[in-house]
């Protein structure tokens, strides 16, 4: 993960952070937004039989990136709180 230098002539620390505790909210709210879209067994019973678990899958995976893209903003901030 490449992280920013903090010096006089770039941003501010605090801006940073600022900026990533904002990005972290917004894909907690997003990942709770996702978990509502959870698919449901009553809409795949007319297809195929592994429908619905390809669905659950593709959900989880989606449920998976969100959490790993707010576990690296974290890990950023976190860094630049401790430079």
């Amino acid at each position: 993960m490449q992280l920013p230098t903090i010096h006089t002539n770039g941003t501010a620390r605090e801006v940073l952070i600022d900026a990533l505790c904002q990005a972290n909210l917004a894909l907690e709210q997003a990942y709770s937004a996702l978990k509502e879209t959870a698919p449901n067994g009553r809409d795949y019973y007319l297809q195929e039989a592994t429908a619905f678990q390809l669905a659950v899958a593709e959900h989880n995976s989606r449920l998976r990136q969100i959490n790993a893209v707010k576990d690296e903003i974290e890990a950023m901030a976190l860094v630049i709180s401790e430079s």
